[in-house]
């Protein structure tokens, strides 16, 4: 049994080792690196987490020991021209609970909260392209494809391309 819920500050713990697992296991799938993200060069989801930014926020999936094994956050746009969009940044499940729901049940929870706000138009994600796995999880809950930017990302001499999807207000 799985419990599902917004992170807190007393949660920065565990989400900071969830992050750095993530970014160990797949260094490819995200912006940041482990170094950047240990250093907390970039700590995209820590005003959330904190509740200083009440626009954005995290969710967690966690065990009946109250082990936090999968995120997913939202961060919404700060500009006026862009505030009826928000994107979805840093989802993760742990693999070793993979194939079991946990990821479409965070993003679902993301969804609604994030559509709560009656502002709220657009979510947007990217994803490495190639992942079958996330693409068809996104879809699945009524993400769009609309673009490729290849070359996105770069680690030494290799590239990678990022899809770019969208979920707009039914």
């Amino acid at each position: 049994m799985f419990t599902y819920r917004l992170l807190t500050s007393t949660d920065l713990n565990q989400y900071t080792a969830l992050r750095q697992r993530c970014l160990k296991e797949y260094p490819d799938n995200f912006g940041n690196t482990y170094k950047e993200e240990a250093e907390n060069k970039f700590p995209k989801l820590l005003p959330a987490i904190k509740g200083t930014d009440t626009d954005s926020f995290a969710y967690g999936a966690f065990t009946e020991n109250n082990n936090l094994i999968g995120l997913c956050g939202f961060i919404r746009e700060p500009r006026i021209k862009t505030a009826h969009r928000g994107e979805v940044v840093q989802m993760f499940v742990d693999t070793a609970y993979a194939g079991k729901g946990i990821g479409k049940q965070l993003l679902k929870h993301t969804i609604d909260k994030a559509f709560e706000n009656p502002a709220i138009e657009q979510i947007i994600l990217s994803l490495v392209y190639g992942n079958k796995a996330a693409e068809g999880l996104y879809k699945s809950l009524g993400f769009v494809e609309y673009g490729k930017l290849d070359n996105f990302f770069k680690t030494g001499d290799k590239y990678t391309s990022q899809l770019f999807m969208v979920l707009n207000r039914s």
